[in-house]
């Protein structure tokens, strides 16, 4: 029953409680918690089991702590026990004699009461545990009435003994007092002053005090020292302040033996003897007479930061000022004039003692420069119990000034009670029990342990917290993306009527998302990061999940819909018995499980896939890849149920098809033996200049030959592939339901599948050679750089064919190292004494191009051809360099005949590049007049000409005279350019400029176009062979009807018109000053008419621009210009016929 009550106690409960939030968090959050991909609380046995560790844990921790404090508790009674005999040891022979048999009884009671407190506290705080507290204070000042009337439990009274335990050894001068709360040493009168036996009481105190800072961190939490109100009356001031400066020894031998800053309570006893205190204090309750009545110093200040005892006398005035402010309320509620009487002497009679305790406090606890200053923690005032006389001060004061004896008060009659002792022990002296510390240093290292101690709790708390909290953000992100992954997810029922391609696009988008979520959830391969721990990481919980809808929505959606694929294809592929056998092969698989292919199910579905969507392959490599994810390596795919008629339709007729086709079908749809890596590239294969092939069907050079018609593969199957084919195939024969054929037929099945296999080995490198085409060339430099690659060292052409003969060439046996051809063709020939039965269709096929690498190094047929290459090359590139050639060029025409004699397709690819190398030698000539006319111009022809005045008639911008000569004049560029490039090729005696023979194919007819405008501008400009422009002509100007007068100004040439007569004049362009041509009229009233101006190096001809210039002779033009509402009229006569005032040969040129 004990042990019932004991475990419903507080700590217990709360213990209890807290491991059953311990239990409930694992059992709810457990689940959620995982090390890395281990969640060892998933399970139920799981939880249970962590729930039982906790509640053994719990009750081991609290079994050892219970060991611990016994063991502490026991060590240190036994040696408290066990000092007082080595004190008694010690001691001289006469003090054993004195006192052997009472310290025999004493020792005995002590192990006794011992016994009796570790049976009390079993299940509580050991002594070790409790605050321990001195008593100090003279005889009869009231320390054991102060614990007996403080309402303290003691367990030794309640067992029938006294509740005070007299010490033994270094104790003997003291009393054990073990209460529920604490511990007290009330130490005897003789303690303080040691007078009874000096050196031995010394030395046993002193060990006893040793023996407490050995086994308790805080020897003791508190030392109490007790004045009582008589001696604070009654004696005089030398012994008063003697027994002070005792205290103040004890003190400091304390705190030296025990290195240790103690706190001192310093408590006035025996306060009912001050006159009036009964009287005064007789309305307390119970509550009001265990209330705190005293002065508590604050820690930091007594702790020496500042001389608590400056603030005593404030306080104190404070505290008897509060005694004077109730008074009056006592007064009004006194019984009697005596009580009242009582009453109010009380203040004076408690003020009487402020001296004496003053200086008590001031020689106990005052500072002095030989020792440190006790630690005060405050002053109090109480009384246990109410007996013997009251003392009146001021009657005694008054009697013994005149001389008579003082009437002694009579005895206090009341009940005995305490006062103010109580909650001073419980609230305050035991609620500051941890105050206690060491000295200074030890302290100050203490706290900054503790507080490095906090910092790393702190520090871990706060890593742990933002860990969970970054990790509980990471998961909610990571929630968020599977959630986003998730809304991916196409809502509605799939297409079913819409056709293959729409579902398998729609149940892909519904596949791919929930792939993504999982990934999300939990990337494949990827280790879970810490910051999304911390028992919080839900991926893998999420991933499961995911995972489960992946898996029902591939077997609810595309393992049927790949199931009626095939089912679809047999009834589409009853003609064709080698598609039609794996087709039926798959499509039972799928209703049967334990005959389940995953890589034959793959291959077929690819295959059907590839019809499906041709032009999209990633919609292709995302069906396979689910496809993967159902069947293996788990196969999560479940059965189907067929269509039973199909089958028996397809079985039907496979059983009337050839066994050889049926055979090829399965080996071409599973190729064993194949490694489909190492199937060759012709980008890799033909290196760096393999750009100058393209394939016709449109298919990129890295796209990988067909691995099933390589060396490698043929080399497999000759080797036991066929033969494994056949016997797989006789082995599945729950596919057609045939009975097992003999093994002389099993022989012939193999070689009919081997002539199959040969057929289509010959026709796969037959279509591939037909496939490859030179890439098309549109320049002679092209055609060159494709000839000098295709001839060259590192030639695409040696390399085509040295694969060729890898593949097709002794392929039964391991063949040289790729090295050169010679060294091929000698390994070649070492081993062409073997037979080669299965290769031998193959190699005669292919022979007449393979054998062009026979001979040793420069000396086989392909190095002629390539030669023959090399110099094409270089005649084309004369060609493109505008080094005169000709189309029957004997490079040109040996190449031609080297394409005659070449077996196809290598004969074709020579006679096209010839071909076209002649073609466009023609035309290189042409190309090279362009660029040289375009080098003549210069970059500036387009920059001078283009938009500006006159080669553009109403532009404001004017090309200068120097430019126009430097572009146009005799010796200028264009000219340079006739004279150095077309001297000799072209004929001009005609009035258009042709070719000369030879010359018609060049494709040049735009530069001697460009070039025959270049010299009709300098003929017309540059008539007298000048280097710059000049041009002459006569202005003529007959009387005009309404204008008397008229002016004419060409570059500084002037005419002038009077009176209707008609005036003529030479002029030249430009002239003496050029820039300014004007016209000024005047009517016959002499009124001047509108002035017609123009500026610049071109303005005579922006005037006949203006006057719209026609020709009205051979040599003669007009001119009409209009002068506001007058038209004047100007007849001008070039010198020569060749001027440019008619010609647009100008307006028509343009630069290269």
């Amino acid at each position: 029953m004990r042990f019932v009550l004991d475990f419903l106690r507080v700590r217990y409960l709360a213990s209890a409680a807290i491991l059953s939030l311990l239990a409930v968090l694992v059992w709810v959050g457990g689940p959620y918690l995982s090390l890395g991909r281990w969640q060892p609380f998933a399970s139920v046995s799981g939880r249970l089991l962590a729930m039982a560790v906790l509640v053994l844990a719990w009750a081991g921790w609290r079994y050892l702590r219970w060991r611990r404090d016994s063991a502490k508790q026991q060590r240190l009674a036994a040696e408290l026990v066990g000092q007082g005999a080595r004190a008694e040891d010690a001691s001289g022979n006469d003090s054993r004699a004195r006192a052997a048999q009472e310290q025999v009884r004493l020792r005995a009671r002590f192990t006794e009461a011992m016994a009796v407190l570790r049976r009390r506290r079993r299940n509580g705080p050991g002594l070790h545990v409790l605050p321990w507290y001195l008593l100090i204070g003279a005889p009869g000042s009231g320390k054991s009435t102060l614990l007996q009337s403080s309402g303290l439990e003691f367990p030794l009274k309640a067992h029938g003994t006294h509740a005070a335990l007299e010490g033994v050894g270094g104790t003997r001068n003291c009393d054990w007092w073990f209460a529920d709360q604490a511990v007290f040493l009330d130490s005897a009168g003789r303690y303080t002053t040691q007078d009874s036996d000096a050196i031995a009481d010394a030395g046993a105190w002193h060990g006893f005090l040793d023996l407490l800072r050995r086994h308790r961190r805080q020897p003791l939490n508190g030392v109490i020292v007790t004045v009582s109100v008589a001696e604070l009356l009654e004696r005089d001031g030398d012994a008063g302040l003697s027994h002070a400066r005792a205290v103040r020894h004890r003190l400091n031998e304390l705190v030296e033996k025990l290195r240790a800053r103690v706190p001192v309570y310093l408590i006035v006893t025996k306060c009912d003897l001050v006159s009036g205190f009964a009287e005064f204090f007789a309305d307390l309750d119970a509550a009001g007479r265990a209330q705190v009545w005293g002065v508590s110093f604050p820690q930091a200040q007594a702790a020496g930061d500042t001389d608590p005892l400056t603030r005593f006398p404030t306080e104190l005035e404070r505290l008897l000022e509060r005694i004077d402010q109730r008074v009056l309320e006592r007064l009004h509620r006194a019984r009697d004039a005596r009580e009242r009487a009582a009453v109010l002497s009380f203040p004076q009679q408690l003020r009487l003692l402020q001296p004496a305790l003053m200086d008590v406090v001031q020689t106990a606890f005052g500072r002095h420069g030989y020792a440190g200053q006790p630690w005060l923690r405050g002053v109090y005032l109480s009384s246990g119990t109410q007996q013997g006389h009251p003392i009146d001060h001021v009657i005694s004061a008054v009697a013994q000034h005149f001389g008579v004896a003082a009437a002694a008060l009579p005895p206090v009659s009341s009940a005995p009670r305490s006062y103010f002792l109580s909650r001073l022990l419980k609230d305050v002296v035991f609620a500051e029990a941890g105050l206690a510390s060491s000295q200074p240093g030890s302290a100050q290292r203490r706290r900054l342990l503790q507080l490095a101690c906090w910092a790393v709790l702190t520090a871990t708390t706060l890593g742990v917290l933002s860990g969970m909290a970054g990790s509980y953000a990471r998961n909610v992100r990571l929630i968020g993306q599977v959630r986003d992954a998730l809304d991916a997810y196409p809502a509605g029922p799939l297409p079913a009527d819409a056709g293959e391609a729409a579902f398998y696009a729609k149940a892909l988008q519904r596949f791919d998302a929930l792939a993504q979520a999982r990934d999300a959830a939990l990337p494949p391969g990827a280790s879970i990061p810490w910051s999304r721990r911390f028992g919080l990481h839900q991926g893998m919980a999420l991933a499961r999940d995911v995972q489960e809808a992946y898996l029902r929505d591939l077997n609810g959606a595309l393992l049927p819909a790949l199931a009626q694929s095939l089912r679809r294809k047999l009834a589409q592929s009853s003609n064709d018995p080698q598609r039609l056998y794996p087709l039926l092969k798959g499509y039972l698989m799928l209703g049967d499980p334990t005959r389940r292919d995953a890589m034959h199910l793959a291959t077929l579905a690819d295959t059907v896939w590839r019809q499906i969507f041709p032009d999209d392959a990633s919609v292709r490599a995302g069906l396979n890849l689910h496809l993967r994810a159902l069947l293996g390596p788990v196969d999560g795919a479940r059965a189907l149920a067929l269509d039973r008629q199909q089958i028996e339709q397809t079985r039907a007729s496979l059983r009337t098809a050839e066994l050889p086709a049926l055979v090829y079908g399965g080996l071409k749809l599973t190729q064993p033996g194949v490694d489909a890596g190492q199937a060759p590239r012709l980008d890799r294969r033909l290196g760096l200049l393999s750009d100058v092939f393209e394939r016709r069907s449109g298919l990129p050079l890295s796209a990988p030959l067909p691995p099933l018609f390589t060396r490698q593969a043929f080399q497999a199957q000759i080797g036991g592939g066929i033969a494994h084919g056949v016997q797989q195939f006789l082995a599945d024969d729950w596919v057609l339901g045939t009975a097992p054929l003999d093994p002389l037929a099993r022989s012939q099945l193999e070689r009919e599948v081997l002539a199959l296999y040969q057929r289509d080995y010959i026709a796969a490198w037959d279509s591939l050679l037909a496939d490859l085409v030179l890439r098309p060339v549109v320049q002679t430099g092209q055609a060159s750089a494709v000839a000098a690659k295709l001839g060259g060292p590192a030639s695409p052409l040696k390399a085509l064919l040295v694969l060729l003969r890898e593949h097709t060439h002794a392929l039964g046996r391991t063949p040289a190292a790729k090295a050169g051809a010679g060294a091929a063709a000698a390994a070649d020939t070492a081993a062409a004494d073997e037979p080669d039965v299965a290769a031998e269709p193959i190699e005669r096929h292919f022979e007449p191009l393979t054998r062009l690498l026979d001979g040793g190094p420069g000396a086989s047929a392909l190095d002629e051809t390539l030669a023959a290459l090399t110099q094409m090359s270089r005649t084309l590139l004369g060609a493109a360099a505008g080094v005169a050639a000709d189309q029957n060029a004997p490079a040109l025409l040996i190449a031609a005949q080297q394409a005659e004699q070449l077996p196809p397709p290598l004969g074709n690819w020579m006679a096209t590049l010839s071909g076209r190398g002649r073609a466009l030698t023609a035309s290189s000539v042409g190309e090279a007049l362009r660029n040289a006319q375009r080098q003549a111009a210069g970059r500036e022809c387009a920059l001078l000409v283009s938009g500006r005045f006159p080669f553009v008639p109403g532009s404001n911008n004017e090309i200068p005279l120097r430019d126009f000569a430097e572009l146009f004049a005799p010796g200028g560029r264009m000219d340079r350019f006739a004279q150095q490039a077309l001297l000799g090729k072209v004929d001009t005696s005609g009035p258009g400029w042709k070719w000369n023979a030879g010359m018609a194919a060049a494709g040049a007819d735009d530069v001697l176009a460009r070039a025959q405008l270049a010299d009709e501008i300098k003929q017309a400009f540059f008539a007298g062979g000048g280097a710059q422009p000049q041009v002459a002509f006569t202005v003529s100007i007959p009387p005009q009807a309404g204008i008397r007068r008229l002016q004419l100004e060409v570059d500084g040439q002037a005419l002038d018109v009077r009176d209707g007569a008609r005036a003529t004049q030479s002029m030249t362009w430009p002239g003496p000053t050029p820039g300014l041509v004007r016209l000024a009229a005047w009517d016959a009233s002499g009124q001047a008419l509108p002035v017609v101006q123009y500026r610049g190096p071109w303005a005579w001809f922006r005037v006949m621009q203006a006057g719209r210039l026609h020709r009205s002779g051979d040599l003669d033009y007009t001119a009409s210009l209009a002068l506001g509402d007058t038209s004047v009229r100007m007849d001008i006569q070039p010198a020569s016929l060749r001027h440019p005032f008619a010609a647009s040969a100008v307006q028509r040129f343009g630069c290269p």
